[in-house]
């Protein structure tokens, strides 16, 4: 004797009547797929018929590419900001909480970079300016706003990037390769500050910075840069190594200028 679940079951199987009405091939999950046609067979729809697929898995398959999107671009914020040599005030840095009013043309461009942004058609952004305008925190809301669009990108404090290569001359730990496999690898880098770091100096002191720069630059070349200045094209032209660097960042580069009041000196009087 059957247990009375089961029996249940089975005469609610028996009562359902079904047709096969028609058969497909799912481009979607490449199954095939039956448009079964069945009859309720109790509760207030009793007697009429309704239809139901059977064998398609696509609405699985959404679940699993949505899951795997959102792994992915949990990633690629990971990686952003595990290589990122950020200052703290830019970490929270977005097109949301930059202020656009002082440079609406700029704020625009940047925009405009991140919407047309085509990784086979790589293009350099230049960002001049006096100091403290919004170029760094500008270049950061790009930057993160493509890794949420799925590219990979990194923003270097210059300065910093160099003091990290030096680091490496006496720790086993990191190795000159990995920095610049990381450099060369991601779909966009900001190289933030250039010119800072002394390189328009005609001066031993400056050489092996210019020499490192236009290395990591020239490395990147046919790729998506941003770089950031206060530099003028005039102090740029001053030594023979920085109209290297110059040269090369001048690659199918597009050119904002941003000279103003320093935002965070307004800031601290008291200005809006």
């Amino acid at each position: 004797m059957k247990p009375m679940k089961e029996a249940q079951a089975e005469n609610i199987t028996m009562d359902f009547d079904m047709e096969v009405i028609d058969t497909y091939f799912c481009h979607g999950c490449n199954k095939e797929v039956q448009i079964i046609r069945m009859k309720h067979s109790f509760g207030p729809l009793k007697g009429k018929f309704f239809e139901n697929i059977k064998g398609c898995d696509c609405d699985i398959l959404d679940h699993i590419k949505k899951q795997q999107k959102e792994s992915l671009r949990n990633k690629l914020i990971n990686i952003f900001e595990k290589n990122s040599l950020l200052n703290d005030n830019l970490k929270n840095a977005t097109f949301d909480n930059f202020d656009p009013t002082d440079f609406p043309s700029a704020f625009k461009a940047a925009k405009e970079y991140v919407d047309n942004f085509n990784i086979n058609q790589p293009k350099n952004l230049i960002i001049q300016g006096s100091f403290g305008t919004g170029k760094s925190h500008l270049s950061v809301a790009i930057a993160k706003a493509l890794t949420e669009k799925g590219y990979t990108s990194i923003f270097i404090s210059t300065p910093k990037l160099l003091t990290k290569f030096k680091s490496t001359f006496n720790n086993s730990n990191i190795k000159e390769e990995d920095l610049i496999k990381i450099l060369t690898s991601v779909d966009l880098c900001v190289f933030d500050d250039i010119g800072t770091e002394g390189i328009t100096l005609n001066s031993e002191k400056a050489k092996w910075p210019s020499e490192k720069l236009f290395e990591i630059i020239d490395g990147r070349s046919g790729k998506f840069n941003i770089f950031t200045t206060n530099l003028t094209s005039t102090e740029f032209e001053s030594t023979r190594d920085s109209q290297r660097i110059f040269s090369r960042m001048l690659d199918n580069a597009e050119i904002i200028i941003m000279n103003g009041n320093d935002r965070r000196k307004k800031h601290f009087l008291g200005g809006n």
